[in-house]
């Protein structure tokens, strides 16, 4: 009766299940393999039944905004042709790496929720073009977020970010919205000079990190019959000064740029804090550059 006469609603191209009172998914909507747009906004639902999730495949637009939604399930890699989806206003607190495998979203929607963090494998989005995770409690965003080459937009306002990664430089951005975040200040602070000292494990790996720069080199040959280093020194940086590499130890550092311009953003973002990192105070105090090292208040 009022079930079925609600699942003709949601699965009508031209109508909503949205602002109805469904506490969970109706299983029947299973039933439906070539639905290929889902409003349920403006429900109660606490989860999305992943038994339901997994049988729309051909669903495009998931639209769950406004719910009390605590989890995206891992059924979700079985919706492969999804674009769009929108759940923001709920009490998300983990992305999935399962959602990865929609490799054809272009869209996420996930403002106002309680993510704490974003997946170092997001990059693996590559049509992704909006994101949007205003309101959360993030801290960072991960370098990674570089290999989403497609982004477009990217709204991170009112959260905790202190600094931008390296990797927005690789993003095509033409709107960043970040304002309500403690972003660092370009502000001085009096320092004093410390001279580096490194662990020998650092010594080595950059003795090695050397030695791959000279093909002829019998240390760099040496390596090469040993897989386990070679897979730990590709986790080596380089210096964003000196472009020497570097494993274990760095300066962490920030340049300020005016976002509009540098980043070629169609909205004003003002002066934003990029992270940088140096290989190590010798270079940080060498002259013209305009790095700065990082203070937090204590």
């Amino acid at each position: 009766g009022n079930v079925c006469t609600n699942v003709k609603a949601v699965v009508s191209t031209q109508s909503t299940g949205g602002n109805n009172e469904f506490e969970k998914l109706p299983l029947v909507l299973g039933c439906f393999p070539l639905i290929e747009t889902l409003h349920v906004f403006n429900n109660k639902l606490e989860e999305l039944t992943g038994e339901v999730v997994a049988r729309l495949p051909n669903c495009r637009v998931l639209n769950a905004n406004n719910n009390s939604i605590s989890l995206i399930p891992p059924e979700i890699r079985r919706m492969t042709s999804l674009k769009i989806l929108c759940m923001n206003k709920n009490n998300i607190a983990v992305i999935p790496k399962e959602i990865l495998s929609c490799i054809e979203i272009t869209e996420l929607h996930l403002g106002n929720n309680k993510i704490t963090e974003l997946p170092s494998e997001l990059g693996y989005l590559k049509n992704l073009k909006k994101l949007l995770l205003y309101k959360n409690e993030l801290r960072e965003i991960p370098d990674e977020i570089g290999h989403c080459a497609s982004l477009e937009e990217l709204d991170i306002s009112c959260n905790y970010i202190t600094m931008f990664p390296e990797g927005i430089y690789h993003c095509s951005l033409t709107e960043l919205h970040c304002d309500e975040n403690p972003l660092l200040e370009h502000l001085p602070v009096l320092s004093q000079n410390i001279n580096d000292v490194f662990y020998l494990k650092e010594m080595c790996a950059r003795m090695l990190l050397r030695s791959f720069k000279d093909r002829n080199s019998p240390l760099r040959k040496q390596c090469m019959t040993r897989p386990d280093i070679v897979n730990l020194l590709k986790d080596a940086r380089k210096c964003v000064l000196c472009e020497q590499s570097y494993l274990y130890s760095w300066l962490e550092c920030v340049h300020f740029v005016d976002a509009k311009n540098v980043l070629k953003l169609s909205n004003k973002a003002g002066t934003i804090p990029i992270r940088a990192c140096l290989c190590s105070y010798e270079c940080f105090y060498s002259e013209n550059h305009n790095y700065f090292a990082v203070s937090y208040p204590t």
